[in-house]
């Protein structure tokens, strides 16, 4: 099956207006003698041929203007879509869907931006400052009008679906799911591709319940769930298609090096491993290696692309929950050290300045735990972190004194970042000196008396207690999302 779009612009246009302009034109009267004076009918057969010609052109330009826009639209639709998801469920505290990446959204917004400028511009869209071609043969195209025109017309029509995969995956049906299919495709064949090509869950539920409506009873309850499951095994090979293409594969697998990896995407879902391969070959070969360094398989396709989705989600659970926190913390004024997408770098995640002056020093545990027992930023590393971070803040103000030599920074930073270093140095002091059993009480006095905070926040998880120890320290926890059950993406 496939789904060619023909609109027949052509037919709308007047053969009087052809006729006419065919009159005015110097090209097209020296093309009308040339072509009568060749002929046995003359004159006529000439001016049937030009108004032929002009009207299958017509068409022909007019599709791929078309299709280009209506495939826009589509495309459209499902980003507006996976955007609303996202954000819906982000806005309300929840975790990144399923296979999303953090930087899913940023694409998305940028996708979106890039079709509806392309939608204004649909030549430019379709071929950019290229010439306009309608056929990769020009001979072959001009024979094929010439056969159209002596047979009296007929359809033609350019298209890039994956038609031999879609036919592969029907071939490969159960002998009652083809039957099913083409009882649907003799009485709605228009309604029936529609539900085979839509997008997301959403789209795919109403244009299955349109073809079943379409239908109106002439198939059995059996047949209709044969044909359900048929149209999603066709839409799911259409995407594959669309998705990756055999030619688009192979030049991903020629760029990966490692013979086992090569095996693993050649094998791989579309969804996960091969996108992969295609976007961001380097990370696919970082990931492979610690997963092999971890022990996994060489030969372990299913495990490495667990592996991969385990660390694309937690990966983005974290970015989610420092960002999150970032925008929820109202008592901080100013932050020093904002969210990145850098999750997975020691150090601190968030420091802030407070209404009242005080420094906040954050660690965001956005995970699935109830309860953080270590929080090793803001206790065994942290005078490391305290003083790594106040060189770079003060790295950052000697930047930009280069770059402008009038600026001069908030004395409300300068001083945040002095009581940071004081800090740091009396902290280490007391891990080099007294009781074991005291420490914990002293450091907290240390931070106390230089105003300094230690926080734990919980954006995205269910984090809503600390050790005592952890207590002891300073330590306290700030929820700043409301977990939310994540429903279905509208992905397949």
């Amino acid at each position: 099956m496939t789904g060619p779009r023909r609109f027949r612009a052509g037919r709308f246009l007047d053969a009087a207006a052809v006729h006419a302009a065919a009159d005015a034109n110097p090209r097209l009267r020296s093309f009308l003698r040339t072509v009568a004076a060749h002929s046995e009918a003359g004159e006529v057969r000439s001016r049937r041929l030009l108004e032929h010609l002009i009207r299958r052109i017509v068409d022909d330009v007019g599709d791929l203007h078309l299709n280009n826009a209506l495939n826009r639209l589509e495309r459209v639709a499902v980003l507006r879509d996976n955007i609303a998801v996202i954000l819906d469920h982000v806005l309300e505290g929840g975790t990144l869907p399923d296979g999303v990446r953090v930087a899913t959204l940023g694409e998305y917004f940028d996708q979106l931006n890039t079709e509806m400028r392309e939608l204004s511009r649909p030549r430019d869209g379709i071929v950019g400052d290229a010439p306009l071609r309608l056929a990769d043969d020009s001979a072959a195209y001009a024979d094929s009008l010439l056969r159209e025109f002596d047979a009296g017309g007929g359809a033609a029509g350019r298209h890039t679906e994956p038609a031999a995969i879609v036919g592969d995956a029907f071939r490969a049906m159960p002998a009652d799911r083809q039957a099913a299919l083409r009882r649907a495709a003799e009485v709605e064949p228009a309604a029936l591709w529609r539900a085979v090509a839509a997008e997301g869950e959403g789209g795919k539920r109403a244009a299955v319940a349109d073809l079943e409506t379409r239908l109106g009873g002439r198939l059995t309850p059996d047949e209709l769930a044969r044909l359900r499951t048929a149209v999603d095994d066709l839409g799911r090979a259409r995407s594959r298609g669309l998705q990756v293409s055999e030619a688009r594969l192979a030049d991903a697998l020629a760029r990966i090096g490692d013979a086992d990896l090569r095996a693993v995407v050649a094998g791989g879902d579309v969804w996960l491993t091969q996108q992969l391969a295609l976007h961001n070959p380097e990370a696919l070969s970082t990931l492979w290696r610690r997963f092999r360094d971890r022990g996994g398989r060489a030969d372990d396709g299913p495990g490495f692309r667990a592996y991969l989705r385990h660390d694309m989600v937690t990966y983005g659970r974290g970015v989610l929950g420092e960002y999150s926190a970032a925008f929820s913390l109202s008592s901080i004024e100013l932050f020093l050290k904002g969210p990145d997408a850098n999750v997975k770098v020691a150090g601190t995640d968030l420091v802030g300045i407070g209404h009242d002056g005080w420094v906040w020093l954050i660690d965001d545990k956005s995970h699935r735990a109830a309860s953080v027992g270590g929080v090793s930023a803001l206790t065994d590393n942290l005078v490391t972190n305290l003083r790594r971070d106040a060189a770079d803040f003060r790295d950052a103000i000697a930047r930009l004194h280069r770059d402008d030599p009038g600026f001069t920074a908030d004395p409300r930073i300068l001083d945040a970042i002095s009581r940071m270093e004081d800090a740091a140095a009396e902290i280490d002091r007391i891990n080099r000196r007294g009781s074991a059993s005291t420490r914990p009480a002293r450091i907290s006095a240390a931070l106390a008396e230089r105003r300094l905070r230690l926080r734990v926040t919980s954006a995205a998880g269910e984090v809503r207690e600390i050790t005592q120890a952890l207590r002891d320290l300073g330590l306290a926890v700030e929820p700043t999302g409301t977990p939310v059950p994540l429903p279905p993406t509208g992905g397949r």
